[in-house]
């Protein structure tokens, strides 16, 4: 309960404009076009810090009243994986258009994405003012029915994997922005890359036994039927990306990973 009588009662005196900012907000999630949500630094007689410590204050602390909420929110991914980037394990909610500029959405339930600590801190208070620079949002987006990541092999020793959108030529223009902004701004290329060469590391020595018998057939053959599993899983995973690389490079396949 806000314990200042003041503040309550203009707190209760907004509750129409945040439900109605809360409305607005789903149906422009829905339609795709949240980049034309307006910046704003009140609500009525509400200023944008007071709207932001309801949030911090109120819905944060494990103690508060409204923390039931926040916990039933970061346990939405499974096995706590963060939705951004599908490696990290979520520790905090993220507002997908930050509190401080959209402070009528400090407790929109769709406004928060569990997250993880690298995406969180890479995304900060990043918001979109075009359509093609709106981030994949978990609640509303599914770009998993086509293939959109694609990893190629940097030869070298040992061998890297450089991470890039490739989405459908039939996507619209703003489909295509969309992916490569998610993984501009969330800096996942990097952070792709890193896992992609751990998991280079760990599968290495079955590789090697399959080149020493078979040659590059066997290793191309071992990586298909290692993707299929994973892609029955998730097309656009990190690891997808990585075997489409490994598979479509003779150099790989044929010793390369050593």
């Amino acid at each position: 309960m806000v314990k200042n009588v003041e503040l309550r009662a203009r707190l209760e005196a907004i509750s129409s404009d945040i439900e109605k900012a809360s409305e607005d907000y789903d149906l422009a999630a829905a339609a795709k076009s949240l980049y034309l949500t307006p910046l704003t630094t009140r609500v009525r007689t509400v200023v944008a810090e007071e709207l932001v410590k309801v949030y911090t204050l109120r819905m944060v602390p494990k103690k508060a009243k409204g923390r039931p909420v926040y916990d039933q929110i970061m346990s939405i991914p499974v096995n706590g994986r963060c939705p951004f980037c599908g490696i990290g394990t979520v520790n905090t909610l993220d507002h997908y258009l930050p509190k401080t500029h959209f402070p009528a959405l400090s407790v929109t339930p769709h406004n928060l994405v569990p997250a993880c600590t690298w995406c969180q801190g890479e995304k900060m208070e990043y918001y979109p003012t075009r359509a093609g620079e709106q981030l994949l949002h978990p609640y509303f987006d599914d770009f998993d029915h086509d293939i959109w990541l694609a990893a190629e092999v940097v030869v070298g020793s040992p061998a890297a994997f450089r991470y890039r959108a490739s989405p459908p030529v039939n996507w619209t223009l703003d489909e295509k922005a969309r992916v490569a902004s998610h993984l501009k701004e969330l800096k996942l290329g990097s952070l792709f890359g890193s896992n992609a060469g751990s998991r280079l590391a760990e599968i290495r020595g079955r590789l090697v036994k399959l080149h020493d018998v078979g040659g590059a057939d066997a290793v191309r053959a071992h990586l298909r039927e290692e993707l299929d599993s994973i892609e029955a899983d998730q097309k656009n995973s990190w690891v997808a990306a990585m075997y489409r690389g490994a598979i479509a490079s003779d150099w790989f396949c044929d010793g390369g990973f050593r």
